[in-house]
């Protein structure tokens, strides 16, 4: 370390304040609330967080050049400061949702709940959400810890940071240089990731350093001497006009940015150029500059930068805990009720915990309780995940029961085709060696075979499920790519597995079913999708995207598939498709402790003619290309779930879904005994 024993304990030094950069944060806080509570205003909101990493990058890195030039810089202190910036308001934040959450959560919830205030105390919490990103998994919004995961990458760069600026400086290594290339490394990794594993270039520290190592190198750069920034722009022009020039251009992008970019694109990606670009433009021009100056270092702006990190940590539980109770999106009064609150609880935070522990006496006493509260923290969210969420708290068995409803799980057995299964490889299960009937789909297939394994079982023929692969269709040749060019590997999933069904003689029936209205519409249903499958993209093998229509390439990969079927000798069944609620199956609960509004969803239903109207089309092309094969047999599950007013999510307590649009076992039993001599 770079201090003697003389100085050892001497407070590091800060770097010089700058307002504007407390009023850009604002901005960024501004932006990411807009989103989550209003994204139908500012859908582009998101890239906030991008400017809190460079900001956090320029700061951390300026704080430790400063106290490295000063020679007080140590490891110990560095930590310690952080984690009486960070810890403080965190741990309220977590330890609130933790005891909210025993009142107002479901067992299965509230395991999550745990699970998350486990890795935020351990700064993992992006690495969890990586893993959890799978098809089955919870709506994002229905976790009430999520936007942590911006906090864990952060956590995790000053784990590595400080020590390689330390040792460059130490050993005399160029920083710039070191930085740099670890910045491209960054880069590069996440412009090569984004497309083949959106979720990992999203939450993994090695494809978002980048974006700190930009403010860090800004940092580096804004000191005195030759090769500062004040000194290369006064050689080009006079300051004020280059200041000013950085200023608005930088405030243009992250505008642009938020006004124009949307969830549907590979974020961060390329994308990601615009808020970084447009942050550190903003801080490069200096808080001399009129936007700086007359703007971003106005008073509002500076207070509500100020407390900025405990409103960003207030906003998202607040409504994530709206949109959990109400189990749809909540009404615009409770939105911005959660907002106002938000903004009470941050200057709360800010003014009788932050300040007091940050600034305060005491500082080797505050760090060591801190850390003792967070390994306490850490412990009792693992306790909770290791409980699975105190299923005791349920209130009848009714209500277990619905829990129960919620868990699907059908892993891949051993044996017939399931023996080669490889990861990306498709779902795989059978009830015996042979089978003679095999479903094949999407995941929608995968959950109404539950159903008909049970059935066959009981009438001494074995069932397979080959296919059944999350976002692919049966469907011979054809490839989904999101957009960027993600081709969702449909071909491995889809086609292969077909292709082995029609040359294999014991399969003798096939069953064909998938959620037929998500692909020729590249829509989902109901508020609780929005439009998330809008990019998705649908055209044959060796054709270029675009081509042809998603409905045209459905329907004639369709007929490929059947007429293929059929000229094996196969019998072909086809089962229209349960219909999609368009709402959280939870708000349907018979006993959920509380709701805000008390509008639980009663009765657990879509309205039939809302459901028609969103299958109309797809039906009937659908009947059209049945028509013209009377021999394929067809079987409409929607009908054991709709009567002539409704169509069914729950009902006598047994809740018939997941989530949205997937059976649950319960569910695709009732389905399959409700329809049985249709089969």
């Amino acid at each position: 370390m770079i201090n003697s024993s003389a100085e050892r304990h001497r407070q590091l030094p800060a770097p010089e304040y700058r307002a504007d950069i407390d009023g850009l944060r604002a901005v960024a806080v501004g932006g990411v609330i807009a989103f989550h509570a209003f994204p139908e205003w500012l859908q582009g909101g998101f890239i906030g967080v991008d400017v809190f990493f460079v900001i956090s990058g320029y700061l951390i890195t300026a704080l430790i050049l400063k106290a490295i030039e000063h020679r007080t810089f140590s490891f110990s202190d560095f930590y310690a400061r952080r984690i009486r910036r960070i810890f403080p308001s965190l741990l309220l934040v977590t330890a609130s949702c933790c005891c909210f959450g025993w009142f107002a959560l479901l067992p299965d919830e509230y395991r999550s709940l745990g699970k998350h205030m486990a890795g935020s105390a351990i700064f993992i919490p992006n690495l969890l959400f990586w893993r959890e990103s799978g098809y089955f998994d919870f709506s994002a919004e229905t976790k009430p810890l999520l936007h942590l995961w911006s906090l864990g990458i952060e956590e995790q760069f000053y784990l590595f940071w400080p020590l390689i600026v330390w040792l460059s400086l130490k050993y005399r290594f160029n920083l710039i240089i070191t930085a740099g290339v670890l910045l491209v490394a960054s880069l590069a990794l996440n412009l090569s990731m984004v497309e083949s594993d959106t979720a990992g270039a999203f939450f993994s520290p090695l494809t978002r350093i980048w974006e700190l190592l930009s403010g860090g190198l800004l940092a580096c750069f804004s000191g005195s001497g030759n090769n500062s920034f004040a000194t290369i722009k006064s050689r080009i022009i006079s300051r004020p006009i280059v200041d000013n020039g950085l200023a608005v251009f930088g405030m243009m992008l992250l505008l642009s940015g938020a006004s124009l970019l949307t969830p549907d694109v590979l974020f961060p990606g390329v994308w990601a150029l615009i808020p970084v670009a447009g942050t550190l433009l903003i801080m490069m021009a200096g808080e001399k500059a009129w936007l700086n100056h007359a703007v971003l270092s106005s008073r509002l702006l500076v207070g509500i930068g100020l407390i900025s990190f405990p409103l960003y940590l207030w906003h998202w539980p607040l409504l994530s805990f709206a949109r959990i109770l109400e189990g749809t999106s909540p009404d615009l009064s409770i939105r911005v009720a959660a907002i106002v609150l938000s903004f009470v609880l941050a200057v709360l935070t800010y003014f009788f915990i932050e300040k007091p522990v940050r600034f305060g006496p005491r500082k080797v006493g505050k760090t060591f309780l801190l850390l003792m509260l967070m390994a306490l923290s850490g412990s009792l969210g693992f306790f909770i995940f290791n409980e699975e969420g105190f299923k005791s708290r349920a209130s009848s068995r009714a209500i277990e029961a619905q829990v129960a409803d919620l868990n699907f799980d059908l892993p891949d057995s051993e044996g017939w085709y399931c023996q080669d299964s490889r990861h990306d490889s498709p779902r795989c299960h059978s009830t015996g060696p042979s089978p003679s009937v095999v479903v094949i789909g999407d995941s929608h297939a995968m959950t109404i075979y539950v159903g008909l394994r049970e059935r066959f079982k009981a009438k001494g023929q074995d069932i397979g499920l080959y296919g059944a692969s999350d976002g692919c269709p049966p469907l011979l040749n054809v490839v989904i790519q999101d957009q960027g060019g993600d081709p969702r590997n449909c071909l491995k999933k889809g086609t292969e597995a077909i292709k082995r069904i029609i040359a294999d003689p014991t399969v003798r029936e096939v069953i064909i079913t998938s959620r037929g209205p998500m692909y020729t519409t590249a829509t989902g249903f109901g508020d609780i999708e929005l439009d998330q499958f809008g990019s998705w993209v649908l055209h044959f093998e060796g054709e270029q995207p675009g081509t042809r229509t998603n409905e045209e390439v459905f329907f004639m990969g369709l007929t490929k598939t059947l007429d293929t079927l059929r000229a094996t000798g196969k019998k072909v069944t086809y089962l229209y498709d349960v219909p999609e609620l368009g709402f959280d199956i939870r708000s349907c609960f018979s006993s959920r402790p509380f709701s805000i509004t008390s509008t639980v969803t009663d009765p657990c239903a879509v309205s039939k003619d809302v459901f028609v109207s969103r299958n109309r089309a797809f039906r009937d092309s659908m009947q059209a290309v049945l028509s013209a094969r009377p021999d394929v047999h067809v079987v409409d599950l929607a009908t054991a779930l709709c009567d002539d007013v409704r169509c069914f999510g729950a009902r006598d307590g047994v809740l018939f879904y997941i989530d949205d649009d997937h059976l649950s076992n319960r569910g695709s039993d009732y389905v399959v005994r409700r329809l049985w001599n249709d089969f």
